[in-house]
């Protein structure tokens, strides 16, 4: 009974209008975004050949540095680390324009007195994204924002369902024979399910083959596995939406009302409410700007630099770091390490603290906007994506714990040097020897999940919350 209730719904579904629209839209808009990933200018093909001249700039740098020296290599650090393009971007473009394609870890910087010259060691920087472009490289026609049509869509193909057959009297002649309202509930949505599911598929199918032969995009089984997780989400997108419309079209008496009450649930959800978080948590917890961290660091900075005094001073006090570090004098080697390494220390609670000041404040705003279906779809779509800022958060844990592996790294092939006063970060303190450039650490981005599946069972939540609240307003709702 369910299934032939279903095709009842689907034969009236395809002699409709929004239907018509559905199948002539969807294509429209899956060709587009075929195009402008693979043809525009997010090329993955231009992409993945500058990230691979960046590593292979980035070991040749590790290799001339390592043949001067440990000390050397250690001072000016591993160099550029490039974040790798991804493929997927098309699906959930994640704004990864807008977000940095890299972290900086080395120290070109060098200061001097008359007698001798030092330099800083390198430090783990996040470079600043210049976040202009014109309009049209700001519009995003990726499947985030298909899917958000499509719950669109569902309400198109729901609002009706119910209260529809109330005002034409053929709901009470339905429910004469011998079927449940659990089943005719059950049958409904199928028929909307799979009318909207279907010609999603079929310009899923078309997007990818376009993506794959004219983008030069090639895919691998985890890509694929990944992409049928994607089909997913929108199925559980899908399948809320056509549970939300039920309950509207069963709870009022007329499909207009039903109609006006979804659209404004579906902008509120889809637009007003992530919206009006963002703006909440931006003002709940503003972040300094860049201009006020910067002057926070050099202030603190500052007070070693009265301390330490390895400018010198104008007034004729003798500075506390009046001697240069050298391998003859282990003394003034460890008071220059003292110094250096307070200043990158200060260097580095600065800068890791700003960005994780704007990792904690986007966090929070993506935890609260997850009540939306739309934000968690949006979510999870980003994370098997691997784009977003979810991805470049696990870039910048990646490329700190890679900061360590190379420190130990130098620090164990130093211990190596009976020569050395193994006295880090000063260049008189460490092995002046060769290093083999293959034996140093090498970054590789490592892909995680972990977060998708609580968005995943979230969606699941919502179904089985947004199906029980029509179920239960269908059994109490009148029959005409």
């Amino acid at each position: 009974m369910i299934w032939q209730i279903a095709r009842k719904e689907i034969h009236h579904n395809l002699t409709t209008l929004r239907f018509v629209l559905t199948i002539i839209i969807l294509p429209v808009l899956f060709l587009a975004n075929s195009l402008i990933y693979s043809l525009g200018g997010y090329g993955y093909t231009a992409q993945v050949n500058t990230y691979n001249q960046q590593v292979a700039q980035n070991r040749n740098h590790i290799r001339d540095y390592a043949n001067k020296g440990l000390a050397e290599l250690a001072l000016i650090g591993p160099g550029e680390i490039p974040k790798r393009p991804k493929r997927l971007t098309f699906c959930a473009d994640g704004a990864d324009k807008l977000i940095p394609r890299s972290v900086k870890m080395q120290n070109l910087g060098m200061l001097s007195r008359e007698d001798y010259q030092w330099r800083p060691p390198w430090i783990l920087e996040y470079p600043l994204k210049n976040k202009g472009g014109s309009v049209m490289q700001r519009i995003k026609i990726d499947w985030v924002f298909i899917g958000v049509l499509m719950s669109f869509f569902a309400i198109l193909f729901t609002f009706d369902a119910i209260a529809g057959e109330r005002t034409r009297g053929t709901l009470s002649l339905m429910m004469s024979n011998a079927v449940s309202r659990g089943q005719v509930l059950l049958g409904k949505y199928l028929g909307a399910f799979v009318t909207l599911m279907v010609p999603l598929i079929i310009s899923i199918l078309i997007n990818l083959l376009i993506i794959h032969f004219f983008g030069n995009i090639p895919f691998a089984f985890e890509h694929w596995f990944r992409i049928l997780g994607m089909v997913g989400l929108f199925a559980l997108l899908v399948s809320i939406f056509i549970f939300l419309g039920l309950f509207f079209s069963s709870r009022v008496s007329n499909a207009i009302t039903s109609l006006v009450w979804l659209l404004l649930t579906w902008v509120f959800l889809a637009f007003i409410f992530p919206s009006l978080l963002g703006t909440f948590v931006g003002n709940l917890n503003p972040i300094p700007s860049a201009d006020e961290a910067v002057r926070q660091k050099y202030a603190q900075l500052g007070q070693w630099y009265d301390e330490y005094r390895p400018f010198g001073r104008s007034d004729g006090i003798p500075p506390k770091l009046s001697k240069a570090a050298s391998t003859e004098d282990p003394e003034a080697t460890s008071l220059w390490a003292d110094f250096l390494t307070k200043e990158v220390e200060t260097k580095t609670r600065f800068s890791d603290g700003h960005i994780d000041q704007q990792f904690r404040q986007v966090q929070l705003a993506r935890d609260l906007t997850q009540i939306s279906p739309i934000a968690t779809f949006q979510y999870a779509m980003e994370g098997l994506a691997n784009t977003g800022i979810v991805s470049y958060t696990n870039f910048v844990k990646q490329a700190r714990r890679y900061r360590q592996t190379f420190i130990d790294f130098i620090k164990t092939e130093d211990q190596g040097d009976p020569k050395s006063l193994h006295i880090y970060p000063v260049k008189e303190g460490l092995s002046q020897k060769p290093v083999d450039p293959d034996a140093v650490p090498v970054f590789k981005e490592q892909i995680s999940y972990r977060s998708v599946l609580t968005q995943v069972m979230l969606l699941v939540l919502f179904n089985l919350l947004f199906f029980i609240i029509a179920l239960v307003s269908f059994l109490k709702s009148d029959l005409q």
